[in-house]
């Protein structure tokens, strides 16, 4: 038992390394297909998480992300550090960011921030159940019948099934992208972008595309104004593109980048190579979005195709109610948001007490501040940077305000704001942003301060604040009291939890089940014998509809209503 204690901790202390390792085997394989010869280490590596979330895709449309397939992936993108001709694509990294006792000081705050059991709803709703069917079975024809939730399986959630196997066994992959956002900090010398990190130590506990989204943003846009180079610019139209099919709410970073392509690199617009992978990365995204939910732009309910794996459309629609409703915290009924006009909506979104809304104010301000800016400056990158970042705000508002949604286009304003300053020293940036570092970890490691404190911040209820052992072996849940059930041809699980994300699959929790009864629908299988072939919607027999009661009531006789 000791030494299996012991190897584990090695392989958790060599993880990040061996992440490292792998993404810069995949971003030389990038590199000699484009024939891109950016010597910028940080940049190399994320090209490499481009071309392997491209592979992992492919993968999970025919085959599950199981371990063999994790280790054919990690042997290829050991190959070019056996080839002469395929190494010279690596790039080295950066030694000189070791010298910097500041570098170990914020690796050691993310690490530790990274170690913390996950307090997010979305890992328990979300990001942990995608997972595993994709570790379990790919991307499955239909999912969103058995959780409408599981439609999204993003990008990237696919990547990190590609890895959680092997030497990501505690899904981490955020907190390694992380590591790389400082690694790309001290490479460059932007030490202003350290700002952004003890915002989401909030997040990188759980594999959420908010972290590789609002990082990598701030990677193109400080590449693109202040170290642009004409080589570089396909590089980072690909990965503007790569995070629009992460989640596509980031659409404003490819419209910028290539509308800024006119003014700084029109001969690379009119090459049509520099669309062929973007063109790729599209494809995959709609086709794994019909695959999984029968629609193209993933939840928007306009674009669904009528297959016969397509959820039920009220299903469809009380997703919409739901976005609108979680914009004003569920404060208005779905005909009272109806009635609003858009002015309306900007005032309840602005007066809400919620502490969500100082952040509302924040973004405003910041979109008001930038505005002024860029006119003033008279610098037609940023003023084309705005004007798609009020495009992006006003369409995501009109979907769903919550503030996460928009924070990815705002950071890098307020970045270019305070880097247009200059004023600002390195040691003062170092001691400010450890400062705010050490604050929000101190608040997350003692919750119930947290709670008395701040009684509106929900997530309180789902955090174990610190627990030296995940020092050790990073937090991870397990359910093991489940119980097994069957409808129609569907067997299936029920956790005795509230939320079912170590059940068996298929799995259901009290929510989906109580919906499905009121409804009159149920998932079943297209073919019984073969899970792969996916599940579309039934409506229930009346005997059925009974049962699904009974189970509603043995089960969860406490939530009923």
């Amino acid at each position: 038992m000791r030494d299996f204690i012991v190897i584990r901790m090695i392989v958790e202390f060599f993880l990040i390394p061996l992440l490292f390792v792998t993404f810069a085997g995949w971003g030389a394989w990038f590199k000699l297909m484009t024939g891109n010869k950016t010597e910028l280490f940080s940049l190399t590596i994320i090209m490499g998480l481009v071309l392997f979330s491209i592979w992992t895709s492919l993968l999970s449309f025919f085959t599950p992300l199981s371990l063999t397939v994790e280790l054919v992936l990690l042997v290829i993108s050991l190959i070019p550090f056996f080839s002469k001709k395929l190494r010279i694509y690596m790039g080295k990294f950066p030694k000189e960011i070791f010298r910097s006792v500041w570098f170990y000081v914020f690796l050691t705050v993310i690490i530790f921030a990274g170690s913390f059991y996950p307090f997010r709803p979305d890992y328990f709703d979300y990001y942990n159940p995608s997972l595993n069917w994709l570790n379990q079975y790919g991307l499955i024809t239909g999912i969103a019948n058995i959780d409408w939730n599981l439609g999204q399986m993003s990008v990237f959630h696919i990547m990190q099934a590609g890895l959680d196997q092997t030497i990501d066994p505690y899904q981490r992959l955020a907190v390694f992208i992380t590591i790389l956002f400082l690694v790309y900090i001290f490479e460059r010398k932007t030490y202003l972008l350290l700002f952004a990190i003890p915002f989401y130590f909030l997040f990188i506990q759980a594999p959420s595309p908010d972290v590789i989204i609002v990082f990598l943003s701030l990677v193109v846009v400080n590449e693109i104004c202040f170290h642009h180079r004409l080589d570089n610019y396909k590089v980072l139209f690909f990965i503007a593109c790569f995070l629009f099919i992460i989640k596509p709410v980031a659409f404003w970073l490819p419209l910028w980048v290539f509308i800024a392509g006119f003014f700084l690199n029109r001969q690379a617009l009119k090459d049509y190579r520099i669309y062929l992978i973007p063109t790729l990365l599209l494809v995959i995204f709609m086709v794994k979005n019909v695959i999984a939910s029968s629609t193209l732009l993933y939840p928007v309910s306009l674009t669904k195709l009528n297959t016969y794996w397509l959820p039920d459309l009220r299903i469809l629609e009380i997703s919409d109610q739901l976005a609108s409703s979680l914009t004003f915290y569920n404060n208005f009924t779905n005909e009272e948001i109806e009635a609003m006009t858009f002015w309306n909506k900007i005032y309840f979104w602005l007066s809400i007490k919620e502490l969500q809304t100082i952040i509302n104010y924040f973004i405003l301000i910041a979109l008001l501040a930038f505005g002024i800016f860029s006119f003033f400056k008279k610098n037609i990158l940023y003023q084309l940077l705005w004007i798609t970042v009020v495009i992006k705000t006003i369409l995501v508002f009109n979907f769903s305000g919550q503030f996460r949604f928009i924070l990815d286009s705002v950071l890098p304003l307020i970045f270019i704001l305070f880097y247009s300053v200059k004023r600002i020293g390195k040691t003062s940036i170092f001691v400010a942003c450890l400062a705010s570092s050490l604050l929000i970890l101190t608040a997350i490691s003692y919750p119930p301060f947290l709670k008395q404190t701040i009684p509106s911040f929900k997530l309180t209820q789902w955090m174990n604040g610190f627990n030296k052992k995940t020092l050790l072996f990073p937090g991870n849940y397990k359910i093991k009291k489940y119980a097994e059930q069957n409808i129609g041809n569907l067997d299936f699980n029920i956790s005795y939890y509230y939320h079912n994300y170590g059940t068996p699959l298929p799995a259901f929790q009290y929510k989906e089940l109580k919906l499905y009864f009121d409804l009159g629908a149920f998932p079943q299988m297209k073919d019984p014998t073969n899970i792969r072939k996916g599940f579309y919607s039934k409506k229930l027999t009346p005997e059925e509809k009974e049962k699904l009661g009974e189970i509603l009531e043995a089960y969860f006789p406490h939530l009923r209503d």
